[in-house]
């Protein structure tokens, strides 16, 4: 069955897209602290004004900017839901700790000190939250009963398992030769725990 023609993006959209996209290089090259007003319109071969006129202010660019970041790494965790519910969980993590790797500034500017997730109200927020409810339903789908288990309590103690192993290496601190081996056993321990709701 034809879908029809694909949307095309309006030239306000592109626009958006671009500087976007020079934020983004900005962000992965110089880390948070260097995406600017300026350095972003540096990037995309524009005027700073062109950014105040989509964005506002840097606040608004970094709003946009992390928004879009928390989509990928949702798009990076989700896994389909015909594998193994415990395989599953294990693709999803292993794809977070990818991300992570692949992406430290990005990552930095979701989870770091300073993020725009700190309020609870915004447009981010609400964003982290739909990341956060994909463990949510992968730790609901590895149990057989419908049980009072408290999933998102559980999915919390998960995050905050799977967040320091990430940053330890990323920062360098492991006490052990091969991060990735690590992090595997960690997987191991989470689905012997999580699977049977201890």
């Amino acid at each position: 069955m034809s879908k029809g023609p694909a949307r095309r993006r309006t030239a306000s959209q592109q626009v958006s897209v671009a500087l976007l996209n020079a934020a983004e290089t900005v962000l992965d090259r110089d880390g948070v602290g260097g995406v600017t007003v300026r350095a972003v319109a540096q990037e995309a071969a524009v005027s700073p004004m062109s950014v105040y006129n989509r964005f506002e202010n840097k606040d608004g660019l970094i709003v946009a900017l992390a928004t879009r970041t928390l989509e990928q790494l949702a798009e990076a965790i989700d896994v389909p839901g015909d594998v193994d519910p415990r395989e599953r969980f294990r693709l999803a993590c292993r794809s977070y700790r990818d991300f992570a790797i692949r992406h430290p500034a990005r990552y930095s500017l979701i989870f770091g000190a300073g993020s725009p997730l700190e309020d609870r109200s915004s447009e981010v927020a609400h964003s982290g939250r739909a990341v956060f409810d994909v463990l949510v339903e992968l730790i609901r789908s590895m149990r057989s009963d419908d049980s009072e288990q408290d999933s998102a309590e559980d999915a919390q103690v998960a995050w905050s398992a799977l967040h320091g192993a990430v940053t330890i290496e990323q920062a360098g601190r492991g006490q052990t030769p091969d991060a990735a081996h690590t992090f595997e056993r960690l997987l191991d321990l989470l689905v012997s725990g999580l699977a049977s709701g201890r």
